[in-house]
């Protein structure tokens, strides 16, 4: 939706990154299934340099490392990012932001946010301002409380479950669902795995799902991390095939987030082991530039002279009677 409202923006948005980036090609990528957004774009870029690529719709393709294999058939280093392979990849919302920015001096106060599901009457798309209560939101698109079974901020696939309507809308808040039993039902309890390999083949970072589960299980974060785990975009398509219903995902985001805090720990005792090793370092220097000043002193000062000791005289004899 904003592509095909906001199509003039988008463009102004990418001349200007266009301009500070100096690239060699500009290709906005966009997915076969949404043709009114095409044309839309189609008429905005007619007379520039900035390039069209209408690619198959094929989730998770429009992840940022997916959509730069797709365009320009380069691939992301494991742990880099674009700009190691000489690539800047930016979505739409973030090319509009600039647009109004340079152009009408309005910074980013507002999000885009789809409000659907359901359990919702009126659908829609809200410019809600950053910090806007969910709960607004909903009432704003008609949610019938009693048809709600889960509300999930973010899509089907890699959203959040919300246990409470009173969280703010933030700068990455695309979408809330307000979905019934039938629309999400809840999943199935967890079985053993199988080995069936069904998630690995699903993968499109082409990682190991089914060992990173094992070592996330057992809380052998090193291995999984080992395994190039924080590679995971979280896209959700392994715990979708798995014929076990183990959500895969939530036990990679358990051990991305237990690697985090102890990375965040371990920095911790690092600069306090630091701060440590410096105080006794000053006291040590310190102490030694004392001791030194002291012994200057006493080269300084004069030796006192030394009183020779008078011998004690021998007693008169006695004169006889």
């Amino acid at each position: 939706m904003t592509m095909r409202e906001r199509a003039e923006e988008v463009l102004a948005g990418f001349k200007v990154m266009a301009w500070l980036l100096r690239p060699e090609r500009c290709v906005i990528g966009i997915e076969d299934n949404k043709p009114e957004a095409i044309a839309a774009l189609r008429a905005a870029t007619e007379g520039t340099q900035i390039e069209l690529a209408v690619i198959p719709t094929k989730y998770p393709s429009g992840g940022e490392k997916q959509l730069i294999q797709i365009l320009t058939g380069m691939e992301v280093p494991s742990g880099g990012i674009p700009a190691d392979i000489g690539v800047m990849c930016q979505n739409i919302g973030t090319a509009v932001a600039i647009s109004q920015l340079i152009f009408e001096g309005k910074p980013l106060i507002s999000r885009t946010t789809t409000i659907t599901g359901e359990a919702v009457r009126e659908p829609g798309n809200f410019e809600a301002l950053i910090g806007t209560p969910v709960q607004h939101l909903l009432e704003q698109a008609g949610l019938q409380p009693d048809q709600v079974n889960r509300l999930v901020m973010g899509g089907p696939m890699m959203g959040y479950t919300l246990t409470t309507t009173a969280v703010p809308i933030v700068k990455t808040s695309n979408c809330v669902i307000a979905a019934t039993a039938s629309e999400l039902p809840a999943p199935p309890p967890e079985q053993a795995c199988i080995r069936c390999g069904m998630c690995a083949e699903a993968c499109p970072m082409e990682l190991l799902p089914q060992q990173l589960f094992w070592y996330s299980k057992a809380t052998e974060f090193e291995k999984a991390e080992h395994l190039n785990l924080f590679d995971c975009i979280e896209c959700g398509a392994c715990s979708y095939v798995c014929p076990s219903s183990i959500p895969l995902v939530q036990y990679y985001r358990y051990a991305k987030g237990e690697i985090r805090v102890q990375r965040a720990e371990q920095l911790k005792a690092d600069r306090a082991r630091e701060r440590f090793e410096a105080r006794q370092e000053r006291l040590e220097r310190e102490q030694q530039e004392k001791e030194h000043r002291r012994k200057e002193r006493a080269k300084l000062q004069p030796k006192p002279r030394r009183r020779r000791r008078r011998k004690p005289r021998k007693p008169l004899p006695r004169a006889r009677p």
